[in-house]
């Protein structure tokens, strides 16, 4: 019987790991290609804007390899910038699609890219919301390329947060909506993490619960509230890493250490993949730092 260790090249393992990785963050291979030809189980991307940085990725969880299934998370990013005379705005969208319907990864797709395109538009989110909702609605009701019975049998829902923040000299203002339990989060200078969202089921201590409350809705209403926070960072993410980080005392310690400031795009997908037992989950966060370099100091108008 051949035996895979670590380093091997038929492991996906992750570089990174906090506490126990689990067998399954050593040993399981990568797997076939995803079902969903043209969709990488990794994607991510970087950007500065006057004042932040901005990190984000997503990626497929080892549950989803493992049973050949897609990744059902997305991010988009985009840029509000309401006049030339007025800071831009870093806008992130996360979205969270449900894993017993079978084109979630359909509806996190759509609707974190609209989200962020009337984010960027100046659309406030209590309106975007209900907009979107209409879309993903008319969407899920056109079946899918294939057999009708199939097309019978699949379904598509997703959670979602969106944030618009800009950044002032000593802290961050901004807004955010949500719907189901993706959320936002502020890590201090102090390494504490405090979410600055609430979920919408009540079950944040029920640690087996997976109740969520996502779109399609009948009227497409989302949580909404403005926020100030000061200094340090802010993290857009699905419960893939946001569970772990509720939960593990040892998680928290490690993301405050490594992303007390930005890390290169690479570093922060590979740290954002960390392997950790039981947590299997696709994974998806956006990162926005304050630029104390000045990256983002020649945004165009």
């Amino acid at each position: 019987m051949t035996s895979i260790q670590v380093g091997d090249p038929r492991v996906a393992a992750s570089p990174f790991a906090i506490g126990d990785p689990g067998r399954a963050g050593t040993e399981l291979p990568a797997g076939p290609p995803g079902v969903r030809i043209g969709q990488s189980d990794v994607e991510f991307s970087a950007a500065s804007l006057p004042g932040m940085v901005v990190r984000a990725v997503t990626m497929r969880g080892l549950l989803h390899r493992a049973n050949e299934q897609p990744r059902q998370d997305a991010f988009a990013i985009a840029r509000h910038r309401p006049a030339p005379d007025t800071p831009a705005r870093a806008v992130a969208v996360v979205c969270d699609g449900v894993g017993s319907l079978g084109r979630s990864d359909e509806a996190a797709v759509l609707v974190s890219r609209r989200l962020a395109e009337l984010g960027a538009s100046g659309a406030a989110w209590p309106d975007a919301f209900p907009a979107v909702n209409g879309e993903l609605r008319a969407f899920a009701g056109e079946p899918p390329r294939g057999d009708a019975r199939e097309a019978a049998r699949l379904g598509m829902a997703t959670t979602a947060v969106a944030v618009a923040v800009h950044r002032t000299a000593e802290e961050w203002i901004g807004e955010v909506a949500w719907v189901g339990d993706s959320s936002l989060w502020h890590l201090g200078d102090d390494g504490r993490w405090t979410a600055i969202t609430g979920t919408a089921e009540g079950d944040d201590d029920d640690f087996h619960s997976t109740a969520v409350r996502p779109m399609p809705t009948a009227d497409g209403a989302c949580a909404f509230q403005n926020f100030r926070v000061p200094a340090g960072a802010l993290f857009v993410m699905s419960d893939g890493i946001a569970n772990p980080l509720k939960w593990c005392d040892d998680v928290r310690t490690t993301l405050a250490h490594w992303w007390e400031r930005p890390p290169d795009p690479f570093t922060f997908a590979a740290q954002a993949a960390f392997a950790r037992k039981s947590h299997v989950d696709d994974r998806t966060v956006v990162g926005i730092w304050p630029d104390e370099v000045g990256t983002g100091a020649g945004d165009p108008a």
